[in-house]
């Protein structure tokens, strides 16, 4: 009985370690940059790589927060905005592809990777707007810009109800080991409810996107051939109008769910 208590208190010890081992890797240190940044390790696999082209590539997913409505010749949005990926972080597609300014500097510290960004949208037509993204994180080595194009192909202003379509591109921008690009096309259906005849009003919208992001390496750490990731997610959010300001939210479904917000600020020169 004494023998079999101490191979099952042994077994036990050994899963609690391998478990513990698992969850909660050696973070990759590098005290060049004040805050976590991209650095691929030499035990990043292809496996990994692709985990990361995926789930990166959603992360970076230029996400406006607009409706469907076209926002119209010569007006103008500007908005700050925040993206809230849910990833894990303790997975090698993230720990093998970052270092860190000491040891217990986790790159998130919790579930989700917070991008914030500014975003300017213009009315181009009656049709068509555009939009750029830029995000740069202080203290690392890496930042985010993106633009899109939207065109509205119906517009029912008896029933304010509209639909729309958009491209879009983002790319990450810094990093000396790798690129990393993310496009998409977008299909997008909103409703104008009026709470305070147009001055005050809420938006519900909802939509579906195909994407495709490209990982290229560039370091002598690794040897990893370029990943190709292809996929599909959607979307449903809300936009509320107070006067000349901007609120919007939005979920993505996803490999990896994102939550979004905003605050902007839409004006006419």
């Amino acid at each position: 009985m004494k023998n079999i208590r101490l191979i099952l208190t042994a077994a036990l010890m050994y899963s609690t370690i391998n478990f513990v081992s698992a969850h909660d890797p050696n973070l990759p240190v590098n005290t060049k940059w004040k805050e976590c940044s991209f650095q691929l390790d030499p035990s990043l696999t292809q496996d990994a790589w692709h985990q990361f082209a995926q789930e990166a590539g959603l992360v970076i997913y230029f996400r406006p927060l607009i409706v469907a409505k076209p926002l119209g010749t010569g007006r103008f949005e500007l908005s700050v905005l925040q993206w809230n990926t849910k990833i894990d972080e303790s997975q090698d597609a993230w720990n093998n592809t970052f270092v860190h300014p000491n040891s217990e500097h986790w790159l998130i510290g919790g579930e989700e990777l917070p991008f914030p960004g500014l975003s300017l949208r213009a009315g181009i037509t009656n049709k068509l707007d555009a939009g750029i993204y830029w995000s740069e994180r202080p203290g690392a080595n890496y930042g985010v810009v993106g633009a899109q194009v939207q065109y509205n192909f119906i517009n029912d202003t008896t029933k304010n109800w509209a639909v729309s379509t958009r491209a879009n591109v983002s790319s990450l921008y810094g990093p000396a080991d790798l690129n990393l690009y993310v496009c998409g096309v977008d299909l997008l259906a909103s409703k104008k409810l009026a709470v305070i005849t147009d001055k005050v009003s809420v938006s519900p919208y909802a939509g579906i996107s195909s994407f495709g992001s490209i990982a290229h390496e560039k370091t002598d750490a690794v040897d990893l051939k370029d990943e190709y990731v292809s996929g599909l997610q959607s979307m449903a959010g809300a936009s509320a109008q107070i006067y000349f300001a901007r609120l919007g939210v939005e979920y993505n479904f996803a490999k990896v769910n994102t939550f979004s917000y905003k605050l902007g600020v839409n004006f006419k020169f």
